[in-house]
C-alpha cells in the first residue's frame, strides 16, 4: 500500500518498494542481557510487552522484589509494533460487550479496559516517558447506511444509557471533524489518546530497570515449575509467577485451545503537510476506526505521519506471518484514494503484527495446573486491556483479586468448543467462532 500521491487531477506518484520495517523501532535492536545461572525473587513476571511490564510495574511500586524475563527484548513483540491506540475499543465495542454479556458484566469489563487507558495515562506522567503522547478522540465510522444504523447508533445509545461520553455524528455532520469521503456517520468518544507504543515500552522497561527490577531479554522460558520457572541458561525460583505473554502462553501449555492469533498489517506514511492535516481533521486529530468486518484504521503520529492499519481475512488468520502483503499494500492505497482524494498520502513504511486472541475476543486468566502460585493472562487484545490484565495479576498476587476469574476463564464455553475446533483447525474455529461472537448480529 502505497503513494497516493492525488492532487487533484495529478498523476499518482508511486513507490512499488516500501521499507519492511516496524516504524517504531528503527535501527538494530537493543543489547539483551540473558539469564545465566540461578536466581532467586519474590515475583517473577514472564513476558517484556505491555501485561508483562505493566504487571512487573505494579508489583515493584508495592515494593515486590521482581525479576522479568522476556524472549526476545521488551516491545519486541504485539506491544511494540502496534498501532498505539489507547482506547477501550479494541475488537468489541461497548455494545458489542452488553449485548454479549449484559449490561452488569458488560459494563465491569468495559471499566475494567477503561482501567488500563488510565493506567497508561498515569504511568507516562509518573515516568515522564518520552512517547509520542498525543490527546486524540476515537471516531468510529460506519463503511454503510446499514452499518450506521445497526453498529453505530446502537454504540451512541450504549454509551449515552450509562453517561459514557460520546457525540454521533450522521453522514451530513461527520466531515465537520472528519473530512473524509464515503463515510456514512460516526461516533466519537473522548478521553483516548495515541501513543509509539515501542518507546512506551523501552521508556518502561529501563525505569524498571532503575527502580531495582531484574530483566532478563534474550531468555526464553522453557517450562514452568513448582519452584518458579526454568530457561535455557537457568532457572529463577519465586514464591509465585506471573506469565503474560500473549499469543505465546500456548508454548508453555497454558490456555492452548482458547488462544490464538490474528494478523493485522500496519503502514506510515513520509510526512504530510500540515495543512493536509489540518484538513483531514477540522475540529482536532482522531483516531479513526471503521465498521467493515476485517476494519481498516488510522491516526495522525508525530512527525506529521499518518499511520494505516488493514489486513484481509486470508491473512487474518494465517499461521504463520506474513511479512510483507503487496495485496494489503494495495488494499491501503485504495482506501486512502477513496476517502481522500485530494490529499496526497505517500506511504513509506510497511509492516505486519500478531496479537493474542481468544474464541470470543475476551482475555483470558488462569492458574498453571503444576503449581498453586502460578498465574497467566493473555489475549488482551488492545493495549489497555493488556495494560489491565498486567495490573490484575499483580493484585491477584499480591491482594488476592479475583472478580473476573470465572468470566475470563480459558475453561469458559466459546461459540465453537475444543472438539469441533480439532476437527477444524484453529484458523477456521477462530474465524467462526469470532463471526457469532461479534458480527452474525449485524
Amino acid at each position: 500500500m502505497h503513494i497516493l500521491a492525488r492532487a487533484a487531477g495529478g498523476p499518482s506518484d508511486r513507490t512499488t518498494h516500501p521499507t519492511l520495517a516496524v516504524y517504531w523501532q528503527g535501527g538494530a535492536p537493543p543489547s539483551v542481557t540473558p539469564l545465566r545461572g540461578d536466581t532467586r525473587t519474590e515475583v517473577v513476571v514472564v513476558g517484556g510487552g505491555m501485561a508483562g511490564l505493566s504487571c512487573a510495574d505494579a508489583l515493584a511500586q508495592r515494593g515486590v522484589a521482581v525479576v522479568l524475563l522476556e524472549q526476545e527484548f521488551c516491545g519486541a513483540g504485539a506491544s511494540g509494533r502496534s498501532s498505539g491506540f489507547i482506547t477501550p475499543d479494541s475488537e468489541l465495542e461497548l455494545f458489542d460487550l452488553l449485548s454479549n454479556l449484559g449490561e452488569a458484566r458488560g459494563l465491569q469489563l468495559w471499566d475494567f479496559a477503561c482501567g488500563g487507558v488510565e493506567r497508561i495515562r498515569r504511568t507516562i506522567e509518573r515516568l515522564g516517558l518520552g512517547c509520542d503522547f498525543q490527546v486524540q478522540d476515537s471516531m468510529f465510522v460506519a463503511r454503510s447506511a446499514r452499518d450506521y444504523r445497526k453498529v453505530i447508533e446502537p454504540e451512541h445509545r450504549s454509551h449515552s444509557r450509562h453517561g459514557r461520553d460520546s457525540t454521533l455524528y450522521g453522514p451530513e455532520d461527520l466531515r465537520s471533524v472528519l473530512a473524509a469521503h464515503g463515510y456514512h456517520g460516526g461516533v466519537r468518544s473522548g478521553g483516548t489518546f495515541g501513543i509509539d507504543s515501542y518507546a512506551y515500552c523501552r521508556g518502561l522497561r529501563d525505569a524498571l530497570e532503575r527502580g531495582g527490577v531484574r530483566i532478563h531479554e534474550g531468555t526464553a522460558v522453557l517450562r514452568i515449575t513448582p519452584e518458579g520457572v526454568e530457561t535455557s541458561h537457568g532457572t529463577v525460583s519465586a514464591n509465585a509467577v506471573a506469565v503474560l505473554s500473549d499469543r505465546w502462553l500456548g508454548a508453555l501449555g497454558l490456555a492452548p485451545d482458547a488462544v490464538y492469533h490474528v494478523q493485522t498489517f500496519l503502514a506510515v506514511s513520509r510526512p504530510l503537510r500540515e495543512e493536509d492535516l489540518r484538513a483531514m481533521f477540522p475540529d482536532g486529530r482522531l483516531m479513526v476506526w471503521d465498521s467493515e468486518l476485517v476494519y481498516k484504521y488510522f491516526r495522525a503520529i508525530g512527525g506529521g505521519r499518518l499511520l494505516v492499519g488493514a489486513s484481509d481475512l486470508r491473512r487474518t488468520y494465517a499461521r504463520q506471518q506474513t511479512p510483507f502483503s503487496p495485496r494489503v499494500w494495495r488494499v491501503m492505497e485504495r482506501y486512502l484514494a477513496r476517502h481522500f482524494p485530494s490529499i496526497a498520502i505517500p506511504l513509506e513504511y510497511f509492516w505486519p503484527g500478531q496479537l493474542g486472541v481468544s474464541k470470543d475476543f475476551l482475555p483470558v486468566v488462569g492458574r498453571a495446573s503444576v503449581s498453586p502460585r502460578a498465574w497467566f493472562a493473555g489475549a488482551g487484545a488492545g493495549l489497555p486491556w493488556a495494560a489491565a490484565l498486567g495490573e490484575y495479576l499483580a493484585d491477584k498476587i499480591t491482594r488476592g483479586r479475583d472478580e473476573l476469574d470465572e468470566l475470563l476463564s480459558p475453561e469458559r464455553s466459546f461459540p465453537v468448543g475444543s472438539r469441533l475446533q480439532r476437527v477444524l483447525g484453529k484458523p477456521a474455529a477462530f474465524a467462526l467462532s469470532h463471526a457469532a461472537a461479534k458480527y452474525l448480529r449485524r
